[in-house]
């Protein structure tokens, strides 16, 4: 992480919208060292504030769903959002969602592509995110690679997407501005 904070710290304070995710596994927050360390360094690093989100990943099951709650938590009173990572990918999504308490969820881009195909898929996508709506959380939808997916989401109700349709990954955050096919952002 001391790459990434020598980065950000490069970058203009003011830019409001430049948020980058960070992603910390189901295994990472249930070592007491691990969590130590990362609060200490986000407290000796006030500036980070707003510029941080961390996604809880699934890379592995969360065993004590209280002391992750309590790490996020205190990641959420520090002012960093936290999101439920690749939801719908794993078998214990929706435990998470009934017990951690997140600002965001992000939808398995494998659960958005099924939900294209399956002929229950739209209604069930819609459900689960009216579900989030109702418990304050905002949704991303995962790999919306085309604008028929971008449509799609719409439909169902996600807050946000990600994909190649917006850009491929890369090192040089540049390679953003302007966002590509930034037409799409139009008003629903």
């Amino acid at each position: 992480m001391p790459l990434l904070l020598a980065w950000l710290f490069t970058r203009p304070l003011n830019n409001a919208r430049e948020r980058i995710a960070v992603n910390v596994s189901g295994y990472s927050i249930e070592q007491a060292a691990y969590t130590e360390a990362l609060l200490n360094l986000l407290a000796e690093n006030d500036w980070l504030r707003g510029r941080l989100m961390f996604e809880i990943t699934e890379s592995a099951r969360i065993a004590n769903l209280e002391t992750a709650d309590r790490f996020i938590q205190a990641l959420r009173q520090r002012g960093f959002q936290v999101s439920l990572d690749d939801f719908g990918a794993g078998a214990a999504s929706f435990q998470y969602l009934s017990v951690l308490d997140v600002d965001v969820v992000k939808l398995d881009g494998s659960a958005v592509r099924n939900a294209q195909k399956a002929q229950k898929g739209r209604a069930f996508l819609s459900a689960l995110t009216e579900l989030c709506r109702r418990m304050g959380i905002e949704t991303i939808a995962e790999m919306v690679d085309t604008p028929e997916t971008l449509q799609f989401v719409r439909d169902c109700g996600c807050n946000y997407v990600q994909g190649y349709l917006f850009g491929r990954p890369t090192k040089e955050i540049n390679d953003f501005h302007p966002l590509p096919n930034r037409i799409l952002f139009t008003a629903r």
